[in-house]
């Protein structure tokens, strides 16, 4: 009887004890390195250091956190990491100029930007094998996926054009022209609009999706490489290469706000799942800052590898 009684009383105190889940990982390819750091984003530390060769640039974690794809220009293609067991499980010949690198929201695809070949590959998650192509504007680079699943977004950076793509057709129905050189995309939670950081008009060109139409524009610093959404869509940080910081734009009345000073060289940034921290990677230092994307702050620096970029959305749900 005293011994029902322990394990009932156990029981019940179990049931009231919280379940207790992994923070999200961060994933920073480090392209001098030939590495990819996984850095724990409850810690606030790098945990692991994975060998990736072919000079990775671009990431992409898949939507259940269990795999992150990793583009490697110098190898054509991509490695795909385990995340769980943090080894490169299989590597991917795609084409010589593989950059951008997205997963759709269902996990089943991953779309490859071309750099030389002016194409988007299409490859089945579970096969990895290239089951098409879809020829955009030259020299695509950041690519985002709507959150219904139905269209691709392709920034075109020689052809200063975001290219739009059905998904289910893999055909383009519409491109527009956008500032100079566009590079890094992102796209809201409601798949209606999209921004791209336009590297050499120092602006950020903001895409009504429908329409495919520009409502505005933004001026922002120098250089300005990729963006991120944070604070419930609310505010877009855009990474400025030659200034050593990170704007902030006020998605309300689509004006910046200001500037906060980061690494030398910040290249690629993404948003903690909590919608408040931004992480962002800076090239020249090896390092990552951490940015408070509500009180405008950097709260953390972490060294990473060298040549850190991170292209994408290399943070984990």
């Amino acid at each position: 009887m005293l011994q029902r009684n322990f394990f009932a009383i156990l029981a019940s105190w179990l049931w009231l004890v919280p379940v207790v889940t992994a923070a999200p990982f961060a994933y920073i390819s480090n392209q001098l390195d030939d590495t990819v750091s996984v850095l724990d984003t409850a810690q606030g530390k790098v945990v692991d250091t994975i060998p990736v060769a072919g000079k990775p640039a671009g990431v992409a974690v898949a939507p259940d956190g269990k795999r992150c794809y990793i583009s490697t220009p110098e190898a054509g293609g991509f490695a795909v990491l385990d995340t769980q067991k943090r080894h490169i499980t299989a590597t991917v010949k795609v084409s010589d100029g593989a950059l951008g690198i997205v997963v759709s929201p269902d996990g089943k695809i991953i779309y490859v930007a071309d750099w030389y070949e002016n194409t988007v590959a299409v490859v089945d998650a579970g096969s990895l094998a290239v089951v098409g192509k879809v020829a955009v504007g030259r020299s695509p680079s950041g690519l985002v996926v709507s959150p219904d699943n139905r269209w691709l977004y392709v920034a075109n950076r020689l052809d200063d054009s975001v290219s739009k793509v059905d998904i289910a057709r893999r055909t383009v129905v519409k491109t527009v022209r956008v500032g100079s050189h566009p590079f890094g995309l992102a796209i809201d939670a409601a798949g209606q609009r999209v921004y791209t950081a336009n590297v050499e008009s120092d602006d950020v060109s903001v895409l009504d999706t429908a329409a495919m139409k520009i409502i505005a524009t933004v001026k922002v610093r120098q250089l300005p490489y990729a963006v991120t959404l944070a604070q419930n869509d609310d505010r877009l940080l855009v990474t400025n290469q030659d200034d050593g910081s990170v704007s902030v734009i006020d998605t309300r009345v689509l004006k910046a706000m200001g500037a906060i000073e980061v690494g030398m060289k910040p290249e690629g940034i993404a948003s903690h799942p909590n919608g408040r921290h931004v992480y962002v990677a800076n090239w020249f230092d090896g390092t990552v800052s951490v940015i408070d994307a509500k009180k405008l702050t950097v709260v953390d620096t972490i060294r990473t590898g060298e040549g850190s970029r991170a292209f994408g959305q290399f943070i984990g749900n």
